[in-house]
């Protein structure tokens, strides 16, 4: 059963990442193409993990559209296109480079190439500091860098970060070994920035960080449920809660639920030095020795697109 809900999250991401290549092009709003995936995975009897982040050119990570966005797709670039998707708890992640134009091909190649040798390296009780050691290798003989605060991690049931990471360099982690069974999404960024991200003044992803009640505030203990009910413990948009709640009140509902520590906001992820970033990205299940199961497949939407 729980291979089976991995299995059939893996396959709406798939076709949702698949969707994304007809959706993204230029002038198009980045808030239709998120509402357009999520309803799609609604639509296809499962839930999104985390709200779709479309990250363009340096932005790295955790972007999705606000709730009167207006942002589009620009003419050149590349756009990273972020999805996740639960079936009862079980979650398969995956992230797709889409190039436009022909100037950052070999960036985004080079998150290719890094997540597909990464994922034939990935065995049981391999130290997780080499697959950040094989990754690091493909990117830089390229010409470009890791992000090197940026990692894959270990997936668990409505966890999608769930204590170990995997690195995309081969510095840090030099006693975490992968076991057997386990899940893990491995996503490989390249920049030819100096490899680095940093926080951005834009949050419009959320996260319920507490089920403590609060004192003396009867409305906001009741949000938390309601928040907790649709959600569980996974990240949300802001959009998401202005449709749970009223879109007059979502400003002040999200300041007060910081403010009693209940919620966690994910700032936007920015190349420090303003450089492009590309990311490719596959949920795998390490099922034994010999059998690596790819749930997401990202890795052969991109070879179509690249080589069709």
């Amino acid at each position: 059963m729980v291979l089976d809900c991995y299995r059939r999250a893996g396959k709406v991401v798939y076709k949702a990442l698949k969707l994304a290549l007809n959706l993204v092009e230029e002038d198009k709003p980045v808030l239709e193409i998120c509402e357009k995936l999520e309803g799609f995975i609604i639509n296809s009897g499962a839930r999104p993990a985390f709200p779709v982040n479309i990250s363009i050119n340096q932005v790295a990570a955790h972007y999705t559209a606000d709730i009167e966005d207006e942002l589009t797709v620009p003419r050149k670039g590349i756009v990273k296109v972020d999805i996740g998707v639960h079936v009862d708890g079980f979650i398969a992640d995956a992230a797709l480079s889409i190039p436009l134009g022909v100037d950052y091909l070999e960036l985004v190649d080079a998150a290719y190439n890094a997540l597909v040798a990464a994922i034939r390296a990935m065995k049981p009780f391999k130290p997780l500091q080499e697959i950040g050691v094989v990754i690091e290798r493909e990117i830089t003989k390229m010409g470009f860098n890791p992000i090197r605060n940026l990692s894959g991690h270990l997936i668990d049931r409505y966890n999608l970060h769930a204590g170990k990471s995997v690195p995309n360099t081969g510095i840090g982690y030099p006693n975490v070994v992968s076991r057997t069974g386990e899940v893990y999404a491995i996503e490989p960024f390249a920049t030819n920035g100096v490899g680095e991200v940093v926080e951005g003044n834009v949050v419009t992803i959320f996260r319920l960080s507490s089920l403590k009640r609060v004192k003396r505030d009867k409305k906001a203990n009741e949000i938390i449920k309601k928040v907790w009910s649709s959600f569980r413990s996974l990240p949300f948009a802001k959009r998401w809660l202005a449709r749970l709640i009223g879109r007059s009140q979502v400003d002040e509902v999200i300041a007060k639920l910081a403010n009693y520590k209940a919620i966690t906001g994910y700032p936007v992820l920015v190349e420090r030095s303003a450089g492009m970033v590309s990311q490719m990205e596959d949920t795998i299940i390490l099922a034994s020795r010999r059998e690596t199961i790819n749930l997401t497949r990202a890795i052969e939407i991109y070879r179509e697109l690249r080589y069709r």
